[in-house]
């Protein structure tokens, strides 16, 4: 069991062209849950998936989509260099989301490398609609999609005051695909369980993995 995320990208005539959001795959027991989050993309006519023994699975209503699974897989496309710079979606576009359950295909977790240790500081559970405590500028952080995503998963946010610092904590998991979606939407720092007094209920962590916060500064001037 295990979470992965990775970054989605346009290709045209075999090349890159651009990125357009992010895809998560969360395993548990028999099954997985595949969340795709994408912007400015066109009218969506289906998917397809393929794992790595070639098996294909395809959903959509275009016949087109069942000919191409029905088609042999001549090669593979070279897995892209993650780029280190990504612009955030802004709040007015319009995210598309899906999702599919799929086998498992088992994913290592890698070791945090790194977080941040805490100082004299203090943690507060919060609400998707609290976030308007915040300066009226750091607002559009409410749809912020990998806010969401936390939000939505574990269905809290932490609010931490540091120092005269104050952070926003997206609960998530410490792993290197999810550090790459974190810091392109601006949460570039992680802070484990463990280091922060909180409760939580069942409902609100993940006792399996590497449990924490995403965190993002607020400048309040």
């Amino acid at each position: 069991m295990g979470q992965n995320t990775q970054y989605l990208y346009e290709y045209q005539n075999g090349k890159r062209v651009r990125n357009l959001g992010f895809m998560k795959i969360e395993q548990q027991m028999d099954k997985c849950m595949i969340q795709i989050y994408a912007k400015d993309i066109d009218e969506v006519k289906g998917i397809v998936f393929q794992t790595s023994d070639n098996r294909r699975y395809v959903g959509g209503w275009e016949p087109e989509l069942y000919d191409i699974a029905e088609k042999p897989t001549v090669e593979k496309i070279q897995k892209p260099q993650v780029e280190t710079k990504i612009s955030e979606p802004r709040a007015e576009e319009n995210i598309q989301e899906t999702q599919m359950e799929l086998p498992i295909e088992e994913k290592p977790i890698m070791e945090a490398e790194e977080y941040i240790q805490p100082r004299n500081v203090t943690f507060e559970k919060i609400q998707r609609q609290e976030l308007s405590r915040l300066p009226r500028k750091d607002w559009r952080l409410a749809n912020n999609s990998f806010l969401l995503h936390g939000f939505y998963n574990y269905h809290h946010l932490l609010y931490i005051e540091d120092d005269g610092e104050v952070w926003i904590g997206v609960p998530g998991i410490y792993h290197e695909k999810e550090k790459m979606a974190a810091n392109a939407f601006g949460f570039t720092d992680f802070r484990r369980l463990a280091d922060v007094t909180v409760e939580l209920n069942e409902n609100e962590k993940n006792t399996y993995e590497d449990f924490g916060y995403w965190c993002r500064q607020i400048k309040l001037s």
